[in-house]
């Protein structure tokens, strides 16, 4: 019968490139996939678990392999290998582990990911871990989320029993037999999985497009970026205020003001304090005092740094130097050619919020979002799986 394809837990794609099918008439647009460079992070492989389930799962005689994980008990594999004929096995140098099965008298689960959606979903927990409301109230760890992936690959168990159960068949159906199952369906993805491997159709390329490496990327971004008046400009704050004390307002002084409250704080300590908080926690800020949304000012400038230093928006990280390319011609037109992006009043609030709609984005829907490069839209279609993770019960 051959042996069955296994998918990335995180985001439900293949750990192979699917080679060009011309017998397909919807077959992927690339003319050659294998050697496509927007593919070959499907080929970048971690193994997730305990290093009691790995050596459980290694095949004789057992050889601890390289662990990046600094946490003792958990183990963050080397990179891994895996081709067609070794269906639930990866190779960790010349050893192969089994993956996604229980280990004796454990719940630990040896899981296989891409190194990509490994990388996103330490970007993920980062951002949590800022926006956590108390430093002493715990938040998720990756320790955390291979336990939780654990619990809903027990949930899976049951559920796959309950269908054996209900239809008389055990060992049948595809349930469960290339990797977890989620209600979320990998936004999609799970519709192509087949044991000879995913199926191909023009739709579904983006899919398997790289999401941390995007060409296209500053130049999408660029495109929704777009000029405001200078009457405009100066209302809302002009995009060349000195980027350090972008956000507050006021004469600079560092003497003791009369004010013992944060507003009375000097100019350069509070510039300094809101130079280390995420967006949202500015903006929190600004709602807490009349005098503090007079000094925290949102303007163009505000939203110009947050972009820049991926602090608006956490699944766009690579949007720094944004503002020091220059537009190409065929992105210009009249007197905005070859113009840089850093002179003139940009509406840097208005792109923000076209950026931080992740499903639109995703989803490409829009007109104005229809040329998403595809490695952006599958980011967003990962960063929504990660943070779906997140919220898993561990029990």
């Amino acid at each position: 019968m051959g042996f069955p394809f296994v998918y990335c837990v995180v985001c439900g794609c293949p750990f192979d490139i699917p080679p060009l099918d011309e017998t397909l008439e919807d077959r992927w647009a690339s003319d050659d996939p294998l050697e496509d460079d927007t593919k070959q992070w499907l080929y970048g492989i971690r193994l997730i678990g305990t290093t009691s389930c790995l050596e459980q799962f290694a095949t004789p005689p057992f050889r601890m392999p390289k662990n990046e994980s600094s946490i003792e008990g958990f183990v963050v594999s080397e990179p891994a290998e895996w081709a067609i004929t070794d269906g639930f096995y990866f190779r960790l140098g010349q050893d192969p582990y089994r993956v996604l099965a229980y280990a004796d008298d454990s719940s630990d689960v040896l899981l296989p990911l891409h190194e990509n959606c490994l990388s996103i979903l330490r970007r993920a927990l980062e951002w949590r871990d800022e926006l956590a409301p108390e430093p002493h109230e715990p938040f998720p760890s990756l320790v955390g989320v291979y336990k939780a992936l654990c619990a809903q690959f027990a949930r899976n168990r049951a559920e796959s029993r309950r269908i054996a159960e209900a239809t008389g068949f055990y060992g049948t159906g595809d349930y469960m037999n290339y990797g977890m199952e989620f209600d979320h369906d990998y936004c999609g993805a799970r519709e192509f999985w087949a044991f000879e491997g995913w199926m191909q159709t023009r739709a579904n390329e983006w899919y398997c497009n790289d999401p941390v490496n995007i060409p296209g990327l500053l130049i999408f971004v660029l495109g929704l970026l777009t000029e405001t008046t200078p009457e405009a400009g100066r209302a809302v704050g002009n995009a060349n205020e000195r980027p350090e004390s972008a956000a507050v307002t006021g004469a600079p002084s560092l003497q003791a003001t009369s004010c013992p409250f944060l507003e009375g704080l000097p100019f350069e300590i509070m510039s300094l304090i809101v130079s280390f908080l995420p967006t949202s926690s500015i903006l929190s800020l600004r709602q807490c005092s009349k005098a503090l949304a007079s000094r925290l000012r949102a303007n163009q400038q505000f939203w110009r740094i947050q972009l820049l230093r991926g602090s608006a928006i956490p699944f766009l990280w690579d949007l720094g130097g944004l503002d020091k390319r220059p537009r190409a011609p065929e992105e210009q037109d009249g007197d905005k050619l070859a113009r840089p992006i850093e002179s003139g009043c940009w509406d840097w609030k208005g792109l923000a919020k076209a950026l931080v709609r992740s499903n639109a984005i995703m989803k490409a829907d829009e007109t104005s979002l229809a040329s998403a490069p595809w490695g952006l839209r599958n980011r967003c279609r990962i960063w929504t799986l990660v943070n779906d993770i997140l919220t898993l019960p561990v029990d």
